[in-house]
């Protein structure tokens, strides 16, 4: 079982968290070789184009839906990483990668402390993955200009 800690900062749950293609660039490395280290054995065996938005694709559509994709016995960053990577890597909230994690690690013995604290230190301390907070969305204040 899972111990899950309900006291958190006011908007924690809301930080929304993608992995970053600019920090790979950033950093010299490649996020389309790491991508396809994930790919299933089948789409391996496939000519899959090497492009990242290609590999996302063939992630989120085909591997992500191998039972080895995510395992409970995966370090807590590669099951985000994967996670990320399955929704295609849209913006998950602290409570939606939480609750995925919660679902995934229920497989495991013995308790492990997931709170949304201590998740959002886990994802702020990442210097492999590139997991970043996204951008604000950019809300346009109404002009007061006739």
């Amino acid at each position: 079982m899972i111990a899950m800690e309900t006291n958190r900062d006011e908007g924690a749950g809301e930080k929304r968290y993608f992995i970053d293609p600019n920090w790979y660039h950033e950093h010299e490395r490649s996020f389309a070789v790491l991508i396809s280290s994930r790919l299933c054995p089948a789409s391996q065996k496939k000519k899959v184009a090497k492009s990242e938005n290609a590999l996302l694709k063939t992630i989120s559509q085909c591997c992500s839906k191998w039972e080895g994709f995510i395992t409970a016995d995966m370090p807590i960053l590669e099951v985000v990483f994967r996670i990320l990577l399955a929704n295609g890597n849209q913006p998950l909230s602290l409570d939606e990668i939480r609750d995925r994690l919660q679902q995934i690690l229920t497989d495991t013995t013995g308790p492990r402390e997931l709170s949304i604290e201590r998740l959002e230190r886990i994802l702020a301390r990442d210097d492999y993955y590139g997991i970043r907070a996204a951008p604000a969305p950019r809300v346009e204040e109404p002009s007061t200009v006739p």
